[in-house]
């Protein structure tokens, strides 16, 4: 047998050796799915989180409430008893009101702005809790991949949603 031909043969059956050697691999690779935006949706992490964000912005929305409740009043009475009113009275007013509804306006982007922030805040932390029970439960039994967003298909035979939501659970009660 010529040089050239034990060469090539020595390739192929080191070919073939690597080949055989990636089936086993990929035949004992064992796979997960997870459904992170129902993960996200059910965690109580964020009901804990959403009740949070509620308690700290209730005093602030009732606030702004009750400007704009002011605001209407002021405008009732623009409306009902402006034409009986005098000219510097009826115009004190109308400046009182647009004053109270700028305050008002901006009172309301300030809101707007400091809720997002701490909304996205939360998110952020419930987004790392859940990955953090992602690779517990991964770990735990043994998975080598688990796959999130962008999968087109899953058998249910991989699917560990359930699992990493009863994690979340036991992670919610300080299990951790």
């Amino acid at each position: 047998m010529s040089r050239v031909a034990r060469y090539g043969l020595s390739v192929l059956v080191l070919l073939f050796a690597v080949s055989t050697q990636a089936e086993v691999s990929a035949a004992s690779l064992k796979v997960g799915y997870v459904n992170s935006v129902a993960l996200l949706e059910q965690a109580p992490q964020a009901d804990i989180a959403k009740h949070e964000l509620e308690q700290a912005f209730s005093p602030r929305e009732r606030e702004i409430r009750a400007l704009q409740a002011e605001a209407q009043a002021m405008q009732g009475q623009l409306d009902n008893g402006g034409a009986s009113m005098d000219e510097t009275k009826r115009s004190m007013l109308r400046q009182k009101l647009d004053q109270k509804i700028l305050r008002i306006q901006q009172m309301q982007s300030d809101f707007q702005d400091d809720l997002n922030l701490k909304k996205n805040e939360a998110l952020g932390k419930l987004q790392q809790t859940v990955l953090r029970a992602i690779k517990d439960v991964a770990k735990a039994n043994g998975y080598q991949l688990v796959l999130s967003d962008g999968v087109v298909y899953s058998a249910p035979s991989v699917d560990i949603t359930k699992l990493v939501a009863e994690r979340l659970q036991q992670m919610a009660k300080g299990k951790t």
